[in-house]
């Protein structure tokens, strides 16, 4: 194997030894792809990345000219590849009593850069906005609503319009930097940034350069009838630049302003502005993407291709266009302008280290960090590839997606037989808050294990993709022994710990240890198996302390739910959203259930909880002092006349839980893992207690 030497102390002139290494990652690559050419270099190559910091001005793109090399931190070594540049001389001055730094970009006012991320000291600075928002449980508080919508009576979800009426005082016309601020909303399951504002100052209504996706509404119509407004915040406006630690960049003027924190001065402040989006792009060539003669199976892979022990620091983002991810526009009708952002777990927005048609490629060990978008991506055509013991944080959007084409789609572009594991996902969701821990849309044969996620705005773990009973590629994944906890922050609706979509044969999810999920409106489920969610095992998970059921089923076929701890939902402890005559969604048996909350079962729009939904046995519930919560039918018990509650006596009459015990399951709760006594009854009834101590990433050791 031949190994060469990078350096910031390097030449890319040089020839790469030890003592004369080359300097550039891009250096590092056209070398490489000099010295193959030339027969120089042939088979397996290392690059040793040497300490120090790495400035990328530009995207580095790898293909299949570039395989089977790995660019590896030096031992010992700590080498940052570095997205942003330094800006210096500020000039200090006072505006509104407040000590303000300003600092001229002539680029900017140029048209030939703008920059939308700031980071001050290690820290993501805030854009200035109003109200003060921030992703998390206490800055989610800080929010508008919408007021008035044309056409109020049109709630069907995909309804989206480009115009609504601000509250009276909420926006002004005389915010002279209101055209160039973004309105982001918040409603259902994801946010939308609508840019471009024009306010009447004679009729009050705001309008958008694109629509919503979703109709204006916060959520569905509630148990009460109720159905709110929708939520949001205007970001980059500059009249909202009023607290230290916020900035704003005038795009017309090119001037940047800073309202610097107590004890912060120019000599001892480094403010950074990203220079990227994207730190590494590695995309082979696929049949019919380029307008290269491939064959339709002939594609030019990149192989082999790893990056461990670096840090990327430093990225921005935008708003991409989400049309051109979706399968279909059909859903959206009379759409006549760009719609405001994804649909769901923000789909459109791509990864800041990106592999598409790659094989056998790796990263390791990486940590990515301060970035915009998501963190890394496995996109059409990846297999055998690996994100293993990675640090992700403070992100744009999620952390690790992967996926891509359908049933519909060529085969060379389907994605599957990843190894997701061992990675410390937090901190995500910061601009796209509907982004995800570590999703899989359509990939199949993948393992998502030992991850430790946690201070997100959406679902930590998201698989599938279709909505509904058609076949799907996502198969026979593995969820098996991640550590997930506060989920949510109460910042969007229709979510959980670890979500699924659509008929997945094969797919397990075993093992995890979730707790403390919130969401805004409705939802914050623990195990969440949504729309057509069918053929999967859910076993060994122990799931507490939700907003709602830490297990809820939407829909679906002939799931297996058993032998999980369910404990303290607030809501319920296990839920069906919609229940379909003529077939189970779920066998439900040897699960602990252990209150309190504020039913036992419970059932969601559509029929009676009690009439066949799961089919429920040999189970132990337990409730602080013996007495069962009733079941509840909340929503159904007036539009369709079930019962509201239904006592566990008549739930028992009705077919369900015949072999079940009301007993104290006798656990022992651990900081780590909850342990079942040897004499707890749950254990006749077949429960097969788990070690949860051993869920989150492992040491490097002893990963397999």
């Amino acid at each position: 194997m031949h190994v060469f030497h990078l350096s910031p102390r390097g030449r890319d002139s040089a020839p790469g030894s030890a003592s004369r290494p080359w300097a550039t990652l891009t250096g590092a690559r056209d070398n490489l792809r000099r010295l193959r050419a030339a027969g120089r270099a042939t088979g397996p190559a290392t690059v040793q990345v040497h300490a120090g910091s790495y400035e990328l001005a530009d995207t580095v793109r790898f293909d299949h000219t570039d395989s089977h090399t790995r660019y590896a931190a030096a031992p010992g070594a700590k080498p940052v590849f570095d997205g942003g540049e330094r800006l210096t001389g500020w000039k200090v001055g006072r505006r509104n009593g407040r000590t303000e730094w300003t600092l001229d970009l002539p680029d900017v006012a140029a048209g030939k850069r703008f920059f939308r991320s700031l980071f001050v000291n290690g820290r993501r600075a805030p854009r200035a906005r109003l109200p003060k928002f921030t992703p998390d449980a206490v800055g989610a508080q800080n929010i508008l609503r919408v007021g008035e919508m044309l056409e109020p009576e049109k709630t069907d979800i995909f309804a989206g319009r480009d115009t609504f009426k601000p509250r009276p005082g909420d926006v002004s016309p005389a915010w002279e930097s209101l055209p160039d601020a973004e309105i982001v909303l918040l409603h259902y399951w994801i946010e939308e940034r609508l840019p471009k504002l024009a306010l009447n100052p004679r009729t009050g209504w705001l309008s958008f350069a694109r629509r919503t996706a979703f109709c204006l509404y916060e959520a569905h119509v509630n148990s009460a009838g109720v159905r709110d407004h929708a939520r949001y915040y205007i970001d980059n406006l500059f009249e909202a630049l009023t607290e230290p630690g916020e900035w704003y960049l005038n795009r017309e003027t090119g001037r940047l302003y800073y309202l610097p924190r107590p004890g912060e001065t120019p000599a001892n402040t480094e403010i950074r502005a990203p220079r990227l989006h994207t730190f590494v792009r590695a995309i082979g060539t696929v049949f019919g993407e380029t307008g290269d003669r491939l064959d339709v199976h002939g594609t030019l892979h990149v192989r082999g291709l790893e990056f461990s022990g670096l840090t990327f620091r430093h990225a921005d983002w935008y708003s991409p266009l989400a049309e051109t991810h979706l399968p279909s526009h059909s859903i959206y009708e009379n759409l006549d302008l760009p719609i405001g952002g994804s649909p769901q777990a923000a789909i459109a927005v791509a990864g800041s280290i990106v592999f598409r048609a790659a094989r056998d490629c790796a990263v390791q060990d990486c940590t990515i960090e301060y970035a915009g978008l998501y963190g890394l991506e496995f996109g059409p055509g990846c297999r055998a590839c690996s994100a293993i013991g990675n640090h992700l944080h403070d992100l744009g959007a999620g952390g690790i997606r992967a996926g891509g084409a359908d049933l519909d789609g060529l085969g060379e572009r389907r994605t599957g037989n990843l190894r997701i594991t061992d990675n410390h996902i937090h901190h995500i969701g910061r601009i796209f808050h509907q982004g995800i821990g570590v999703l899989l849309g359509n990939a199949a044969d993948c393992v998502v294990a030992h991850n430790h996620i946690h201070d997100t705005c959406y679902s930590a773990i998201s698989v599938g993709w279709i909505w509904g009973f058609r076949d799907t590629i996502t198969c026979n994944n593995r969820i098996e022994n991640n550590l997930i906890h506060d989920i949510g922050a109460g910042i969007l609706s229709d979510m959980g710990g670890i979500y699924t979509l659509g008929i997945q044969p094969g797919t397990v999810l075993r093992g995890n240890h979730l707790h403390h999920i919130r969401s805004h409106d409705y939802g914050g489920w623990g195990v969440y198996l949504d729309e057509g969610s069918s053929y999967i095992l859910v076993e060994h998970n122990l799931v507490h302390d939700t907003k709602d059921a830490p297990f809820n089923i939407h829909y679906g076929h002939e799931n297996i739910v058993r032998n999980n701890i369910f404990a303290r939902g607030r809501n319920a402890l296990c839920s069906v959203s919609r229940n379909e005559p003529g077939h189970f969604a779920a066998g439900f048996s040897q699960n602990i259930l252990v209150g309190p909350s504020r039913s036992l079962f419970k059932g969601g729009y559509r029929d009676d909880i009690s009439r066949g939904a799961l089919v429920s046995n040999a189970n132990c519930f337990w409730f602080p002092g013996g007495k069962l919560a009733p079941s509840l039918n909340p929503e159904t018990h007036l539009k369709e006349g079930n019962r509201h509650k239904i006592s566990y006596a008549a739930w028992r009459k009705a077919g369900h839980d015949q072999l079940s015990l009301v007993a104290d399951p006798r656990i022992t709760e651990g900081r780590k893992t909850w342990r079942v006594a040897k004499n707890s009854p749950a254990l006749k009834l077949g429960f097969v207690p788990h070690d949860w101590s051993k869920c989150g990433p492992r040491p490097k050791g002893r990963r397999t």
